[in-house]
């Protein structure tokens, strides 16, 4: 059976920007309330006064938001919210790892590298986000290691999955970045002083949950 990324997901990914630093961030509905959420490191230099950008469309609009919370220590996920919802409620996603098993396939979305393609969807015109795949590689406390080819411009994308196979249902996690290693670079056999960064395909993201834990501490969403 071929799975698909359903409208629940595509309409509730966004391509974001704060400050100098672009990447990805998603909706989900919290208590009849409904939150952005992204990397930590994306919004970092986050300002109220200035709010955040969106990519609509093809160019970027200034989108008034409040910070709900960072993530605390090494917890890369920020929780936004907006003045009024960005994603149609009727749309629902499960936002919770529960169920998520070693192994399985997973899937995240986001705008790596500026590519966008030419299909928009929704009246605002929000580009369709890159869908990739990767495989649940090992779970590590509030971080879970996937198995594929991240990207910058993923960051703050959903992880999504299906507790019960076939097409995904749940958010899962937020990417946060991936492995990079240091290559000698060889002159046929013999080293070099050179070496290269190189992508180990090593992706690390982080458990949904943690995102939860913020709205919990400061549920000041945009009502639906």
């Amino acid at each position: 059976m071929a799975l698909v990324i359903t409208a629940n997901f595509i309409n509730r990914t966004f391509r974001i920007r704060c400050g100098d630093s672009i990447g990805t961030a998603f909706t989900i509905d919290v208590d009849n309330r409904q939150y952005l959420v992204t990397a930590r490191h994306v919004v970092q230099a986050f300002d109220p006064a200035v709010g955040i950008d969106l990519f609509v469309n093809g160019t970027w609009t200034t989108a008034p938001t409040q910070l709900v919370g960072h993530g605390a220590g090494q917890i890369d996920v920020s929780v936004l919210t907006a003045e009024n919802p960005m994603s149609p409620p009727d749309l629902p996603v499960l936002a919770s790892s529960n169920g998520l098993a070693y192994g399985q396939e997973v899937f995240f979305l986001g705008f790596p590298y500026d590519i966008l393609g030419n299909i928009v969807f929704t009246d605002q015109g929000y580009p369709l986000p890159l869908a990739k795949r990767a495989t649940m590689s090992c779970f590590a406390g509030d971080i879970f290691l996937l198995d594929g080819h991240n990207n910058p411009g993923f960051s703050g994308g959903p992880v999504l999955f299906s507790p019960r196979g076939g097409p995904p249902t749940n958010i899962g996690g937020v990417i946060s970045g991936y492995r990079i290693e240091q290559e000698r670079v060889y002159y046929g056999s013999e080293p070099t002083d050179l070496s290269f960064r190189y992508n180990t395909g090593i992706i690390i993201s982080y458990k949904v949950e943690a995102a939860l834990s913020l709205i919990e501490g400061n549920p000041i969403g945009a009502l639906l």
